[in-house]
């Protein structure tokens, strides 16, 4: 049994998504309250509520950011919101592993045509640190993550022929 152990950090990248929408409502709350105070003060109650839901539905999750533990064959994910609520999220038994290559390599063109559910516990882009890698899993699933080579040694000592690095 292996008893390598490694762990790596990455911070998504930023949602456009989620900071207009979450901006949005707040300008609109801001905005409408003092029209509400003039017209009736039970629309106050739709204005606060409106304020407290941007708050907990996009500023709390602004910030993600992926824990990957590699231990034991096996890659465990967790998501981590704004630093300070982590869930687990996922956990990749490497032996049902497919493939894991860069993506957009040309390792995976034989499995550009296949259906499978898409996982995106990635960055969202390569950096200097790390690159993009696509994980097929059980044939069914395609898992994104973002992996440096450090993390990748122990993969690579144990699955050389399912792990293509160019």
């Amino acid at each position: 049994m292996s008893e390598t152990m490694k762990e790596l950090l990455i911070k998504q990248r930023d949602s456009v998504l989620n900071k207009v929408l979450g901006y949005t409502f707040l300008v609109v709350a801001v905005l409408a309250l003092p029209a509400a105070i003039l017209v009736s003060p039970f629309f106050i109650i739709g204005i606060v509520a409106g304020g407290v839901a941007s708050f907990f539905v996009y500023f709390r999750r602004m910030s993600v950011e992926y824990e990957y533990t590699y231990l034991d064959k096996e890659i465990r994910i967790d998501r981590i919101y704004n630093t300070n609520s982590r869930k687990q999220v996922d956990t990749i038994d490497l032996n049902k592993m497919e493939i894991l290559a860069v993506k957009g390599s040309d390792a995976l063109r034989g499995y550009a045509n296949r259906q499978a559910a898409v996982s995106d516990y990635s960055a969202g882009e390569d950096t200097d640190e790390t690159k993009v890698y696509e994980l097929w899993y059980n044939g069914k699933r395609k898992i994104f993550l973002s992996l440096n080579d450090d993390f990748m040694s122990p993969i690579v000592r144990f699955y050389p022929q399912k792990v293509k690095k160019s």
